[in-house]
């Protein structure tokens, strides 16, 4: 589900970010370590291998990096429906397309 997410999004969004900053998902990391040492994933290691994006990793315990990332998307969620509150689409089709 993860990387057919990834897939799904790079494919929407028209390209691929430079970076990725991810909490600690048990789909992306096998171990946590020390500050940001973490043994990845080997599927995960070859999906932003293949897409050619870095990927950061949250510190543990730390949950001012997670509300970063939280006010990222919600920053990014708030400026895509405002641009789309000002677009008019013929039918439910057109809108999802």
């Amino acid at each position: 589900m993860l990387f057919d997410a990834h897939a799904r999004a790079f494919a929407a969004f028209g390209g691929v970010p430079r970076r990725g900053i991810y909490d600690k998902m048990k789909a992306a990391v096998d171990k946590v370590g020390r500050g940001k040492e973490r043994d990845i994933n080997p599927r995960f290691f070859a999906m932003y291998g293949h897409y050619l994006f870095e990927s950061e990793f949250c510190n543990r315990a730390a949950g001012w990096e997670k509300g970063r990332v939280e006010k990222n998307v919600q920053d990014q969620r708030r400026q895509i429906w405002q641009h789309a509150s000002e677009r008019r689409w013929k039918n439910l089709d057109e809108l999802n397309t």
